[in-house]
């Protein structure tokens, strides 16, 4: 599955693997991408895992974290 949050992708078989791909970038090419990083880091023990976090911060804020466009199975539809 992927999902193009604001022009650049992320790429997976599961959510943990979208968080995964997500957290690979360092240092972040835009300011947002940091944002949504530290948020899905900070949040992932209460959501029980950085994939959920990435669902729900995702979810949270859809201006921030605009959706470009995504996989038909695709968690965020």
């Amino acid at each position: 599955m992927y999902v193009v949050i604001r022009d650049h992708i992320l790429e997976g078989d599961s959510l943990e693997d979208l968080a995964a791909c997500l957290l690979r970038w360092m240092p972040p090419l835009v300011p947002w991408m940091l944002d949504l990083q530290n948020e899905v880091k900070e949040q992932a023990g209460e959501y029980g895992s950085e994939g959920q976090a990435l669902l729900a911060v995702i979810k949270g804020d859809r201006e921030k974290y605009k959706i470009d466009y995504q996989s038909k199975d695709s968690p965020f539809l």
